[in-house]
C-alpha cells in the first residue's frame, strides 16, 4: 500500500514538474510576443511620424518654389484646390465653396490671351478625373507619394470638377476680369445648381456606407460639405485628406483597425479615392457614436458629442464635458443634462471657436440634408 501511494506521488510531483515547465514556457511565449508587438508598434508609430515628416516637407519646399513667382504662394486647401502651370506664370483655382475657377497670370496679357487661357483650364478641368489630378500634384509627388490615375478603386473616371463635364456651355460663361499690380485674373462662377449635382455624385457612396455602418446619411452628407464643400482633393496642414478630410494618424489608425483588424498608414492614394475617404470617414462616425460615446443615453446628445469629436478629437469632447480626459467622466456628465444643456456646455468649453463653429454648422446642415431627402421620398 505504501508502495503504491509512493508510485502514485512521484507520478503527481512529475505531473507538476511537467505543469510548472509548460507554464514558464508559456510565460515566456507570452513575454516574447509582448516585445514583438511592442516593436511593431513602435515602427507603425514611425511610419505614420515618417509620413508627416515627409509631408510636411515637400508642401515647405513647394511653397518655397512657388513663392519665386508669387507674393502669395498659396496652395490647395480644404475647399480649394489650386494649381499652377510647370513654369509657375499661371494659376488656377478651383473654389468648392464659392462655386468658382480663377485663373490667374503673374504677368498682365490683353483680354484676348485671359479669355483664351481661362477657355484652355475650363477644357481641362473639365477632362480631369480625380485620380489624374491627384497623380498629378506636385506635393504629393515631392513626399514620395506614388499615384496611380488608373488606380482608384471602384471611381476611375470621377471628374474633378464635374458641373463642367455635365455642362459644357458653362466653358463658355462670361468671364470677369479684372487687374491689379501687373497680374491679371479672371473668374468663372459656377451655375446655381452645381452644389446639387456634386451631392448627387456621391449621394449613392454616402447611403450604401449609411446603410452599412447606421449612419444618417444626412450626417455624412453634412459633414463632407463643412470639411471640404464637396472637394475631392481638399488637404489640411494637420495633413487631413479627402472629402471627409481623414487625418491618418489620428483617425486613420481606428479606421484602419476596424476595416482590416489592425493599424494601416491610410495614404493619401488611399484617401484621395472618394468611396474610401467616405467608407473612412463613416467608420470614424460609427466609431464616436457607438464604441467611444456609447455610454451616452440620449441620441442627440450623443450626436453633438460625436460631431465635436470628429473636428477635435474625443479627448477634447471629454474634457469639455468633465473638465477630464475620461470617456466614461464624459459621457456620465452628458446623462446629467439634457441634449440642449450638452450642446451649450460643449459651446462654452471646447477648446477651439473652430469646433464650435463646427458643430453649430455640422447641426443645422444636417437639418437641412435631412429634409432635402426625406422630400426626395
Amino acid at each position: 500500500m505504501l508502495k503504491k501511494w509512493m508510485i502514485c506521488l512521484a507520478i503527481f510531483s512529475l505531473g507538476n514538474a511537467a505543469t510548472a515547465d509548460d507554464s514558464a514556457e508559456f510565460q515566456a511565449f507570452l513575454k516574447q510576443q509582448e516585445a514583438e508587438f511592442e516593436v511593431f508598434q513602435e515602427k507603425r508609430q514611425q511610419e505614420f511620424e515618417a509620413f508627416v515628416k515627409r509631408w510636411q516637407e515637400a508642401e515647405q519646399a513647394y511653397r518655397k518654389k512657388v513663392a519665386s513667382q508669387w507674393e502669395d504662394p498659396e496652395l490647395s486647401g480644404k475647399t480649394r484646390l489650386v494649381q499652377y502651370s510647370d513654369d509657375l506664370k499661371q494659376r488656377t483655382v478651383v473654389d468648392y465653396e464659392a462655386n468658382t475657377i480663377t485663373v490667374e497670370l503673374n504677368e498682365d496679357q490683353p483680354d484676348i490671351n485671359i479669355q483664351e487661357a481661362v477657355f484652355q483650364q475650363l477644357d481641362r478641368l473639365g477632362n480631369t478625373t480625380v485620380a489624374e489630378a491627384a497623380s498629378q500634384d506636385a506635393v504629393l509627388i515631392n513626399a514620395g507619394v506614388t499615384l496611380n490615375a488608373q488606380k482608384q478603386s471602384g471611381t476611375p473616371n470621377r471628374q474633378l470638377v464635374p458641373e463642367l463635364a455635365r455642362n459644357p456651355e458653362t466653358r463658355t460663361r462670361d468671364i470677369q476680369i479684372s487687374r491689379e499690380r501687373g497680374r491679371v485674373k479672371a473668374t468663372v462662377k459656377l451655375p446655381s445648381r452645381s452644389t446639387q449635382e456634386k451631392i448627387q455624385d456621391i449621394l449613392p457612396v454616402v447611403e450604401a456606407n449609411a446603410q452599412k455602418w447606421g449612419i444618417p446619411p444626412a450626417l455624412i452628407l453634412a459633414i463632407v460639405h463643412t470639411e471640404s464643400s464637396f472637394n475631392p482633393l481638399a488637404r489640411s496642414h494637420i495633413p487631413a485628406f479627402g472629402l471627409m478630410q481623414i487625418v491618418p494618424v489620428s483617425a486613420g489608425k481606428d479606421v484602419s483597425k476596424e476595416l482590416y483588424g489592425s493599424q494601416r498608414l491610410l495614404s493619401p492614394d488611399y484617401l484621395y479615392d472618394p468611396e474610401n475617404n467616405i467608407e473612412a470617414g463613416s467608420v470614424y462616425l460609427y466609431l464616436l457614436l457607438n464604441r467611444y460615446f456609447d455610454k451616452v443615453a440620449e441620441d442627440t446628445s450623443r450626436f453633438y458629442m460625436a460631431v465635436s469629436a470628429y473636428n477635435t478629437g474625443p479627448g477634447n469632447v471629454a474634457r469639455a464635458m468633465s473638465n477630464t480626459t475620461r470617456l466614461t467622466a464624459a459621457s456620465n456628465a452628458a446623462n446629467r443634462l439634457n441634449p440642449d444643456q450638452v450642446y451649450q456646455r460643449l459651446q462654452q468649453n471646447l477648446p477651439a471657436q473652430e469646433t464650435r463653429n463646427y458643430l453649430t454648422k455640422v447641426t443645422e446642415r444636417y437639418t437641412q440634408y435631412q429634409n432635402h431627402l426625406e422630400s426626395q421620398l
